[in-house]
């Protein structure tokens, strides 16, 4: 990985897993032997209202645990897009989920189907696995093995084998929907 530092922000709404997702990317680079962080904010409503995981990713210190110059954008809702569109720099990658988002068709901003291929794939719960694995295709901040390792210890053991596959899913499909 030629970049030492890494920011992601991981929007949309409660329910989504997103809290889980940036969880588990940062204790995946812990496990790299990388620095990680996690932040997070969500509303009053635990689903439904505004959720957001910010991840920060380093070989060095974290001095600042906060994206403040994110490398690249998950919104799987309107309200996340509107959020960053105007925040982040024309070199971060908004994906967003284009069954939840209009995006403005800025040049970084790639859109896939999220909500309906976690249907497709038997659970729209596995969201989360499956935009993780769409994250990592674009932004290679750990490794995707790793990851799965770690995603098997932070999800329920009847619903491993669906998220390690929406995973896959995600890894393998959005640079085919991408390009």
């Amino acid at each position: 990985m030629a970049k030492k530092t890494w920011q992601l922000v991981l929007a949309g709404t409660g329910g989504q897993g997103l809290i889980l997702a940036g969880v588990t990317l940062a204790k995946t680079a812990v496990l790299e032997q990388k620095n990680g962080v996690q932040t997070q904010s969500y509303g009053i409503q635990t689903r439904g209202g505004y959720s957001q995981a910010e991840v920060v990713i380093c070989d060095e210190t974290i001095y600042f645990p906060k994206c403040d110059n994110p490398d690249l954008v998950l919104a799987l809702s309107q309200d996340a897009y509107e959020r960053y569109r105007h925040k982040v720099s024309n070199d971060c990658i908004i994906l967003y989920d284009d069954d939840a988002v209009k995006s403005d068709k800025r040049t970084n901003d790639i859109g896939y189907p999220f909500s309906a291929r976690a249907i497709d794939l038997g659970n729209e719960k596995v969201i989360n696995s499956l935009a993780l694995g769409g994250v990592l295709k674009l932004c290679p901040v750990v490794a995707k093995e790793n990851l799965a390792k770690v995603l098997e210890t932070e999800v329920p053991a009847k619903a491993v084998a669906l998220n390690l596959q929406a995973l896959e899913a995600g890894y393998e499909e959005i640079q085919k929907w991408s390009c």
